[in-house]
């Protein structure tokens, strides 16, 4: 379990039980670490060898959501409840933390979150539905609301920023523009995409980026569903980071490839779409796997890497020539070390695996149909 997200203010990282929040240059400001439940009560012992009671599974994070204007900081954990810190900054720019209420619990682990500073709510999307929940919301405990759902999976969240509209892409190659509140409003759809759709992103002029496992990155008119711009990777897109350059109407893309050690860049016009470019793309060492990649305000691309062999957790940092139009490697930036710090020995057991997300083909009915008999006849004589 494990994420990374940069915000104008921090950078925050999160693995496994422990939550660490650093400046935007890498130091460290201050951590949180998840407290376990204690075993239930009524655990009975004598029925487990040796007496001994089963130990309950840790609480790690799965991700998180940081709303600067409250300075609340939502948390979604592995054991299917999400916990809120409110957060204070201390002489010297230190940060303090403690818990919001009481821990609340969902029928299924919530994957993604977006805040909602203007309506005091959080979104948050587990499997194939989207809740709305009031947690920003002091005075009580903020219970899941639901407001839409998908047929499939849901990989990716994003809310306009007059928060009129909340957008979610699924497995199914579908993007839905959807109205707020009035959810059960569909505003139109974006659809174009022949795999799944693993990021999406609104950025400025009403324009929406999206990239998917189809090897495509596409720029869309997000009020109308209509596709303004597609670039072809050189393959499958897991998920994306974009921040605004400096001059101009363009984005600039990290997004992260199926290839474990590679990060396409790409920079997306949204005034003018046809002058949307590909960059050549960042390749890291083959020995590590990129999990996670955060692109803060001044274009510096910040990756959470994983050694192949060890399992340990890295931090890379990069920043961004524009001349040279590429990432140049920054070994010696303070966050590196800060993180190693924090982090040290730190494993990852378990990486995501993303191949379940490709649509099965089969190139043989008859023999799909022929195992498919099979198994249904020998359901029937149990």
């Amino acid at each position: 379990m494990y994420d990374l997200k940069i915000y104008s203010s921090y950078i925050v990282a999160a693995i496994k039980d422990k939550i660490v929040f650093f400046s935007t240059d890498g130091a460290v400001l201050h951590t949180i670490t998840v407290e376990q439940k204690a075993p239930a009560k009524d655990t009975d012992a004598a029925n487990e060898p040796n007496g001994n009671q089963t130990q309950p599974t840790p609480a790690n994070v799965v991700t998180f959501e940081y709303c600067p204007t409250a300075k609340v900081l939502a948390v979604s954990l592995s054991d299917k409840t999400w916990r809120r810190y409110q957060l204070r900054e201390e002489d010297g720019g230190k940060l303090c933390s403690a818990p919001l209420g009481e821990d609340i619990t969902t029928a299924r682990t919530i994957v993604s979150m977006k805040f909602v500073p203007k309506h005091g709510v959080l979104f948050g999307t587990d499997k194939s539905d989207c809740f709305e929940f009031g947690a920003l919301d002091k005075t009580s405990e903020p219970q899941p609301k639901w407001i839409l759902g998908h047929m499939s999976q849901i990989l990716a969240l994003a809310v306009s920023d007059d928060e009129r509209f909340i957008v979610t892409s699924d497995r199914d190659e579908k993007i839905k523009v959807s109205a707020y509140p009035d959810c059960h409003n569909i505003e139109c759809f974006c659809l174009g995409h022949t795999e799944y759709v693993g990021g999406i992103e609104i950025i400025p002029s009403e324009k929406l980026i999206s990239v998917s496992g189809d090897r495509t990155l596409r720029l869309w008119d997000v009020t109308e569903g209509k596709e303004l711009c597609k670039l072809s990777l050189k393959e499958p897109a897991l998920d994306f980071t974009v921040q605004k350059v400096a001059e101009g109407s363009g984005m600039l893309c990290a997004v992260r490839s199926y290839v474990q050690n590679m990060v396409e860049v790409a920079l997306v016009s949204y005034d003018k779409p046809g002058a949307s470019e590909l960059y050549d793309p960042l390749t890291i060492d083959e020995s590590l796997i990129i999990l996670n990649a955060g692109l803060s305000g001044s274009l510096r691309l910040m990756l959470l890497t994983m050694e192949k062999e060890s399992k340990r957790v890295r931090m890379l940092v990069y920043e961004f020539c524009a001349e040279k139009r590429a990432f140049k490697a920054c070994d010696d930036h303070p966050f590196v070390k800060n993180f190693e710090d924090q982090f040290k020995d730190v494993t990852i057991e378990q990486v995501r695996d993303y191949s379940t997300l490709f649509k099965h083909t089969i190139d043989n009915l008859t023999e799909y149909f022929e195992r498919k008999k099979i198994k249904m006849e020998s359901k029937k004589s149990k």
